[in-house]
């Protein structure tokens, strides 16, 4: 019996120590715009309500864009995007980047009756 009662013990200690290492590794998500790119270090940084916040990018790391994938290269300051990353040493590493294109501005005509002499 008393075997039993160490046995589970110990198990509940191992049990603790794994949820605790699962809540470091907490995925969290940011949503701005995009203020630089560095496709050479694989960094991406949006400019947020708090401020600029940079991210690390991996081969792992999934871009999209209107629901296709594209890369790092393809994505350009003042569009919209969200990351969703872990931190990792003081790092934010990037899972996940979902951009949102910038629209398009479409000419506007003018109101004012032209002048014609």
């Amino acid at each position: 019996m008393r075997k039993l009662s160490i046995s589970a013990l110990i198990l509940c200690l191992i049990l603790g120590t794994a949820v605790v290492a699962m809540a470091k590794t907490t995925t969290h998500s940011a949503k701005g715009t995009v203020s630089a790119v560095d496709p050479t270090a694989n960094t991406l940084t949006l400019k947020e309500k708090k401020g600029d916040e940079t991210f690390n990018l991996s081969a792992t790391t999934k871009i999209t864009e209107n629901g296709k994938t594209i890369t790092l290269a393809d994505v350009k300051t003042g569009e919209s995007a969200q990351v969703w990353y872990k931190e990792n040493a003081g790092k934010n590493d990037a899972s996940k980047v979902i951009v949102h294109a910038m629209k398009a501005k479409t000419p506007t005509k003018s109101t004012k009756p032209s002048k014609t002499r």
